[in-house]
Order: C-alpha cells, then sequence, then structure tokens
C-alpha cells in the first residue's frame, strides 16, 4: 500500500517562505493499493494537487471524511475529477455529533463559487456507512473501520487495512480530552492503534503549550508519541500540524526526537511524501 500527503496543515493553509519543504496545504491523504485503487481522507486544500492521480482512473473515486470544518472539505470545488461526465464520487461523512453530510457540497453552492454542485457534470452520492460495526466495512480493496474521535463536535478516526497492511489516521484527536468530549479513553484508543504499520496521528501543539488548549480537539507531541509507543505502532506520522509550525521548528523538534531514541521509527508530515508500508 502506497501512502502520499497532499496537505498536513491544520485550521488553514499556509503557503510561504516559511513551510515550503513541508508544505502549508490542508488535509488530504492518497492511499492506493498494489493494484492500483485509490482511497482518498479528506479534502482539504491538498485536494487541488491530487487532481493529477486521477486523470485515467476509471474506478469510483471513494473519499472518507474525518470532519466537515473547512479545513478537511475546502479542496474539493477544486478538485478536477468533479468536472468530469460519467465520473463517480462517493463521499463518506464524518461521525459528527451535528448532522451535516452534505457539508462539502454546501459550500459549491450560491455565492461561495462559480460553480453549483446540482450542476456539475460528475455523480456525486453521499453514502452514510457505518464503519464502527464490529465488522470492517470493505471498499474496494480497502478495509475500513472507524472510531469516533475526541473532539468538539465529533468526527471521525479511520483504521484502514489493505495489502496486509494497516494504517490508522486520527486527525482532532484530543487524547486526553475533557469529560464534554472524551468519546473514547487512552485505552481505547490504544486498542483501536494496535500495532498499526503507520498510525498518522494528531500533533499539533508543543507540550508545553498543551495546557493552553485543552478542550480545543487536539492533541500534543508528547501524547502522540504516549500513544504510539502504548499502541506498539510500527511508525508514526505526526500531522495536523499547526499553521505557526514553521519549517525551522519541524526541523528542531525532529532532531531532538531522535536524540530519545524512540522505540518506533517516526517523522512529521511533509506535503509530497510518498512512502509505502
Amino acid at each position: 500500500m502506497k501512502i502520499t500527503f497532499y496537505g498536513a496543515r491544520a485550521q488553514i493553509p499556509t503557503p510561504g517562505p516559511e513551510t515550503q519543504r513541508f508544505g502549508g496545504n490542508t488535509h488530504c491523504i492518497l492511499l492506493t493499493s498494489n493494484d492500483g485503487q485509490k482511497l482518498l481522507v479528506n479534502a482539504g486544500s491538498g485536494l487541488r494537487f491530487a487532481s493529477h492521480e486521477f486523470e485515467d482512473y476509471r474506478d469510483p473515486i471513494h473519499l472518507l471524511l474525518s470532519q466537515h470544518h473547512w479545513d478537511h472539505i475546502q479542496g474539493f470545488p477544486f478538485f478536477d475529477s468533479i468536472k468530469k461526465p460519467q465520473q463517480q464520487i462517493m463521499i463518506y461523512p464524518a461521525n459528527t455529533n451535528e448532522d451535516h453530510d452534505i457539508a462539502i457540497l454546501d459550500q459549491i453552492n450560491k455565492t461561495y463559487t462559480v460553480d453549483k454542485f446540482h450542476l456539475l457534470p460528475s455523480t456525486i452520492t453521499i453514502k452514510k456507512t457505518k464503519f464502527n460495526l464490529p465488522e470492517p466495512v470493505q471498499i474496494g480493496d480497502f478495509s475500513v473501520q472507524a472510531m469516533k474521535v475526541n473532539h468538539p463536535g465529533g468526527g471521525s478516526a479511520y483504521k484502514i487495512s489493505c495489502d496486509d497492511k494497516t494504517v490508522v489516521i486520527c486527525n482532532n484527536n484530543e487524547l486526553f480530552a475533557p469529560p464534554q468530549h472524551n468519546y473514547h479513553s487512552f485505552e481505547e484508543w490504544c486498542l483501536f492503534c494496535q500495532y498499526a504499520d503507520l498510525l498518522i496521528h494528531d500533533a499539533r501543539y508543543m507540550n508545553a503549550d498543551m495546557a493552553n488548549h485543552v478542550g480545543n480537539g487536539h492533541s500534543c507531541l508528547g501524547d502522540a508519541i504516549e500513544l504510539a509507543n502504548a499502541a506498539e505502532v510500527k511508525m508514526l506520522c505526526m500531522s495536523c500540524l499547526d499553521p505557526s509550525s514553521s519549517d525551522e521548528l519541524l526541523d528542531f523538534l525532529n532532531t531532538r526526537l531522535f536524540a530519545d531514541r524512540l522505540p518506533f521509527s517516526f517523522f512529521f508530515a511533509k506535503e509530497g511524501r510518498q512512502m509505502h508500508v
């Protein structure tokens, strides 16, 4: 299974000289099976750059959403495939407290964009699917399970298995959340992520800053590392990068973590990075 990062920034796109190497686009990850089937997770501004992956793609396009905040959906109006006749696009909404399953389409309406979603030539289907059932849901080559994230308003973390490998994607997840949105304990997260070949987890805040952000629905670097260690994952990707985290800061943190000799491989999400698990 191949993983390609097209956006890992939280909240708002941050282009500029300080984010050139790690990238400034918001959430978008593409998974590709060994047989060439593709699965998108989130449709942030990075989705526009993923358009070339689907130029000659004839299968239905499947898109999982972790949340319906704009940093997870804002790239969809600029995704080339929505303007292709005969292209089928299947969108799986996040498990949010307030139902707004068509949020990703509502932004292609009124005066927000030139296009109107009901006039698009592609066939777009919103699929309300319960991925949190005991048995995984099969989407082509991919076996998918989900768990509700600890975030105000909810959302979904996904466990995706394909080609005998497992990737867990937990964006916008506060591991030690206050009671009002503490849907799952740390121990439950450990079970969900256990032995994953790759864990992509929210690590938005610095450890020292976490006390000022309790209840915001995000984790700090140390919490993500604690989960990866307890769940015995093979590799940790620290994602959901804060808009203020510069290339220089991420390089500095990377160097410090290497010195800590962590028991698993790790890296910060980097736009354009491709890897196989």
